[in-house]
């Protein structure tokens, strides 16, 4: 089946930072040409007689059949978020970027970084879910090839030369602020959540099973500036900062069932959940988070000041 392209989502006459003449040639030769590739040789795969076709041409086509898929889709990751402001809006990524990195500006840095070192060669620097570690993760990929196993691309900034030459000559570094300033963060998120949602199946609990399976900790993993505007919470639960998980985590008992909870069950809580599990600890995430507990008529406690105030 030939696959078809995406459209470009945006005027290419409209992304301030980089021109409609450098945005339609990326476009239409590197992403349009990738994906007519792909599909010839798909297409001849479709028509070749293995069992007598020597096992070196099987092993080259495949490998021929990679290079192209990788490329169409890291070019239609870079594509669909350009456009944007380059702001971060506060959130579930905005929380998992500041756990898994420091700040925001320490993964900016480190990402900018990867993606300037590659000035003047080839290659992709790619932001990613990493369902084997729970985490973000910041990688290279020096050709279309090197991507994470297991990981979900959330993220990717092309390298190549024909991605900024047109431009910005050999100022590669003055391509990656354009293109960091370009960036429609609600799309990366989106694409966060989804990993998120794939990779918590399973880690889910109901209110009132959470409230009668007996879990050795309840955490309220709101953001610090939610947590801190509210003065409920769960009865018998304890505020743990999602943001910066290292040593709560480290000290954790690992011995029974924990039970986590955001606002409404989403991407704050379902990462923190898969982080404990990676740790060894079984942790499900409430879902529908404080809200869902609320409505279903079960104990919470009221106070004044919180202690992330």
């Amino acid at each position: 089946m030939e696959l078809m392209a995406k459209p470009l989502l945006v005027d290419s006459e409209r992304i301030s930072g980089l021109s409609g003449k450098l945005v339609r040639s990326h476009y239409d030769n590197n992403y349009l040409g990738a994906l007519a590739r792909l599909n010839a040789i798909r297409k001849k795969m479709e028509e070749s007689r293995w069992e007598s076709t020597p096992a070196f041409s099987l092993v080259g086509a495949k490998r021929e059949e990679l290079l192209a898929a990788n490329s169409v889709f890291l070019h239609e990751a870079y594509f669909e978020v350009l456009g944007g402001d380059g702001v971060l809006p506060a959130g579930g990524l905005s929380v998992a970027l500041e756990r898994d990195f420091g700040s925001v500006d320490q993964w900016s840095a480190e990402f900018t970084s990867l993606a300037r070192a590659m000035s003047g060669g080839s290659g992709w620097a790619i932001l990613a879910w990493s369902s084997r570690d729970a985490k973000l993760v910041n990688h290279w990929a020096g050709d279309h090839t090197q991507l994470l196993a297991g990981a979900s691309t959330l993220l990717a900034l092309d390298m190549y030369e024909h991605a900024y030459h047109i431009d910005f000559g050999a100022k590669a570094a003055a391509y990656v602020d354009s293109f960091m300033a370009e960036i429609q963060w609600r799309v990366v998120a989106s694409r966060y959540a989804r990993a998120i949602d794939e990779a918590s199946l399973g880690m889910e609990i109901q209110a009132p099973e959470a409230a009668a399976v007996g879990a050795i900790a309840i955490l309220d993993v709101r953001r610090r500036a939610v947590f801190s505007l509210s003065c409920e919470r769960v009865a018998g639960s304890e505020w743990q900062d999602p943001a910066q998980p290292t040593e709560w985590m480290r000290n954790f008992d690992k011995s029974g069932p924990v039970v986590v909870y955001c606002v409404h069950g989403h991407e704050v809580s379902r990462s923190i959940a898969l982080a404990l599990n990676a740790r060894g600890i079984p942790a499900r995430y409430l879902v529908g988070g404080i809200e869902a507990w609320r409505k279903a008529g079960l104990a919470m406690t009221t106070e004044k000041k919180h202690p992330a105030d």
